[in-house]
């Protein structure tokens, strides 16, 4: 798959660099040995041919006498060794010097002992330069061929290399981004298309799968469950306390009802927002696509928010004003859930006496965008991105000064990806946070959607 890699490198390149390496320290292996083997066997002649050389010229000469005659009768060339007297009287291994303009000789210093019992020492040169010019050639040889040995066995490595790891590898990992989320039993990789070596990682893969789905559904399962068992007995909470409030219950009771009914309704938004959540998970959540008028739209909220908020609540009379903006698309029932989170959050993050203020633009691309504007702190740059997150908090409640769950603004970002638009918060004018609800144009041949 594209993603394989060694060590930082594709494990292509990294296979291929290896046997390369390999091929080029095998030669290199092979040069030493060959140069070894050669000095070995030059030095091997030479003491050879000066022993029999030697050997002849003490078994022919009796004396010093007779030893310059032979020299000189047999041109001081015996065995293809030159011999001559020494002008020092100590011996010396064979060693290699340069002599006679270039040429390269081996010598050594030999004594040798004569008939009449005399010692006298011998100087022997052989001329090594045809010799050494020949392993020159030899090694250059050996050169190119590790050159061209190393060329070849890249072109080769190629196709092998693409057809048996990383066409399989390929493969492999489009049919692993190919599966969906939630994991489906359906999903699971044809094992039987995998390369042998890759067939134990795809059958660990299904079964891992299978056991990700038999979770997941039982997540499903439970989370529904207790959404709809908790439904029950909140409302009925809900509805006493309001009930009780509505006839006559004793006025120290009062606040009390009040704030049995208030947590009641939190934690019936709050169940809302969880099985929400649970359905988007296991693309359950359907939505209607319908006209979103904004004028309509941010006034039914501020005629259902006012009781609650009060006069905190504004309605932008510039919205009204200005020039008619778009026809936004969505499903209004949770249009209303994402503008009444977001009227939520700036109660809770706003100052207590801080205005709360609702208005409509137009964005560049012809989006319809529902403002909710606060005089709170406003949300730090760094934070812009994490707070739709689920389960993330803002910084003001991570040290504690606000209480909430951490998933509203995440249920809202669920909510407006699903029905094709996006949220996102800037600075307001004038301070605070303005959070955005971007609606995209009304079209009147699309189709509901299934989510």
């Amino acid at each position: 798959m594209r993603g394989v890699s060694a060590q930082g490198a594709s494990l292509r390149v990294w296979l291929q660099s290896t046997c390369l390496l390999a091929v080029v320290a095998g030669y290199t292996v092979l040069l030493l040995i060959n140069q070894r083997m050669a000095d070995w066997q030059r030095l091997e002649g030479f003491r050879k041919a000066s022993d029999q050389a030697l050997s002849s010229l003490s078994r022919r000469a009796g004396g010093i006498r007779d030893l310059k005659r032979l020299l000189r009768e047999e041109s001081v060339t015996v065995l293809n060794l030159t011999l001559v007297l020494a002008s020092t009287l100590e011996a010396s291994g064979p060693r290699e010097t340069e002599m006679d303009q270039g040429q390269q000789w081996l010598v050594q210093t030999v004594p040798l002992d004569l008939r009449d019992g005399s010692r006298v020492f011998v100087k022997i040169r052989q001329n090594v330069s045809l010799s050494l010019q020949q392993e020159r050639l030899s090694f250059w040889l050996l050169v190119a061929a590790a050159g061209v040995s190393s060329l070849i066995t890249s072109a080769l490595l190629r196709p092998v290399l693409k057809q048996g790891l990383v066409d399989p590898l390929q493969m492999f990992g489009d049919q692993l981004q190919a599966i969906q989320m939630p994991p489906s039993p359906v999903d699971a990789l044809r094992v039987e298309e995998q390369p042998k070596e890759l067939q134990p990682i795809a059958t660990a893969f299904n079964g891992m799968q299978q056991r990700l789905w038999n979770t997941w559904e039982q997540q499903r399962m439970f989370t529904d469950g207790m959404a709809h068992e908790l439904r029950t007995p909140i409302t009925l909470i809900s509805g006493h306390a309001q009930s009780l409030l509505k006839h006559g219950a004793p006025a120290e009771m009062s606040p009390a009802l009040e704030l049995i009914r208030s947590e009641a309704e939190r934690m019936s938004s709050l169940v809302s927002d969880l099985l929400d959540l649970a359905r988007q998970d296991s693309q359950r959540l359907t939505l209607q696509r319908q006209a979103i008028q904004a004028d309509d739209t941010l006034l039914r909220l501020y005629e259902r928010m006012a009781f609650k908020v009060g006069s905190r609540l504004h309605l932008d009379p510039g919205s009204e004003q200005a020039a008619p903006t778009p026809i936004g698309q969505g499903d209004l029932h949770r249009v209303q859930q994402c503008l009444t989170a977001l009227v939520d959050n700036a109660l809770n993050y706003g100052p207590a006496d801080g205005a709360i203020t609702l208005s409509s633009s137009t964005g560049t691309d012809g989006t319809l965008i529902l403002h909710v504007r606060d005089e709170g702190p406003g949300v730090p740059p760094q934070e812009r991105e994490i707070i739709f997150e689920r389960f993330v908090r803002g910084s003001a409640a991570a040290f504690g000064q606000i209480r909430g769950s951490g998933i509203g603004l995440a249920v809202v970002k669920l909510l407006m990806e699903t029905m094709g638009g996006r949220v996102t918060v800037c600075d307001a004018p004038g301070g605070g946070a303005d959070f955005q609800l971007h609606l995209p144009p009304f079209r009147a041949s699309a189709h509901p959607p299934s989510a």
